[in-house]
């Protein structure tokens, strides 16, 4: 490779879910770290919510006449490109017909063109599965044609065993134990943010919302079948809290309840305290990654006094809250390290074409 090396972006879904879009200047800024400069394109769900990042960026979710031209014209011409990154997230699942269906329509062409293509291929830190009707055998071939696949939770390493994947955390943990303000005081109200799951909500989330209350709320994502506006709408928050207001640098720390996990990450990197209500395997390798364990539950088999019982010792003990930043500041450099590793072997595979 001579000069600028083109890139080209997989599976980015939308910047109106705040998780994802983080992920996606996550990619980015790992990308300007390894190369300073990159000519970037990039495939989305829903291209227009990245328009303010200036690079190209094309549709993968079909119509009823198939894919977008332009977007195939670029995965038939991907040996073009000097790498291929996949952004990182929980995109290649198949739990239900509705995921399978989603999955292989829209991030299966964009993975069989990358496990084809000639250019070194870097996958982000991924969770991947579950794998069900009869998905896994392909899934996994297709999977140890990438160069590196990166993946942020043990089951996930366990299950889609090959000889390309790296156990890295998170993208979005990258940040978190950089926000710590020692001997830090919390406001009074703590805050619930909460989602579906599979189309329902888990009556004990209003248990402890009485258990918690008064409390105030947040909404992290506002985009199609991942709008969590409905399911915040059955809540009785004193207020609704903009996400300027509890993500910005100069948020006073609060005691948050998240069930999505970006939601929990972007609030540990703002400095506030978190317990995460986790639908999925990666929240619990997140959390377990950042030394914060004993703080994350299955949303749909949690124990409501435990979880009142840890909010209410985050928001009244110092020595609890002591104790939650001592082990975030311990998780600190095996977090650094691993994020060093992830722009080497960005390098690394654009050094060896």
């Amino acid at each position: 490779m001579n000069g600028i090396p083109r890139v080209l972006i997989l599976h980015a879904y939308s910047a109106d879910n705040a998780g994802d879009g983080l992920l996606v200047r996550e990619t980015l800024a790992l990308l300007e770290e390894a190369f300073g400069t990159v000519d970037a394109t990039m495939l989305a769900s829903r291209p227009d919510s990245f328009a303010d990042l200036g690079i190209p960026t094309l549709p993968t979710v079909p119509t009823t006449r198939g894919w977008d031209r332009r977007t195939r014209a670029v995965l038939r011409r991907i040996d073009d490109f000097d790498l291929v990154v996949g952004v990182g997230g929980g995109y290649l699942r198949a739990g239900t017909p509705v995921e399978l269906l989603k999955a292989a329509l829209v991030m299966g062409p964009q993975l069989l063109a990358a496990s084809r293509s000639s250019t070194p291929s870097v996958y982000l830190p991924q969770s991947i599965g579950p794998a069900r009707f009869g998905t896994r055998g392909v899934l996994t071939r297709l999977l140890r044609q990438i160069d590196v696949v990166m993946v942020r939770d043990d089951r996930t390493f366990d299950e889609v065993a090959g000889p390309t994947l790296v156990r890295t955390p998170d993208l979005a943990a990258a940040s978190i134990a950089a926000a710590r303000r020692a001997g830090a005081s919390v406001a009074e109200k703590p805050v619930l943010s909460i989602r579906s799951v599979h189309g329902r909500i888990n009556p004990d989330i209003y248990a402890l919302a009485d258990r918690i209350s008064p409390y105030d709320g947040y909404i992290q994502s506002t985009i199609g079948g991942n709008d969590d506006r409905p399911a915040s709408a059955t809540l009785s928050p004193a207020r609704t809290i903009e996400r300027g207001e509890l993500m910005g640098a100069e948020a006073a720390p609060r005691v948050v309840v998240a069930v999505r996990l970006h939601a929990a990450l972007m609030a540990l990197a703002a400095g506030h305290y978190v317990v995460h209500l986790a639908y999925e395997r990666k929240g619990f390798g997140a959390f377990d990654d950042l030394g914060i364990a004993p703080w994350v539950h299955r949303v749909n088999g949690f124990d409501v006094d435990t979880v009142a019982s840890q909010v209410h010792g985050l928001l009244t003990d110092q020595a609890v809250r002591d104790d939650y930043d001592a082990r975030l500041m311990g998780s600190a450099e095996k977090i650094r390290t691993a994020r060093t590793d992830i722009v080497l072997s960005l390098q690394s595979a654009v050094g060896g074409r």
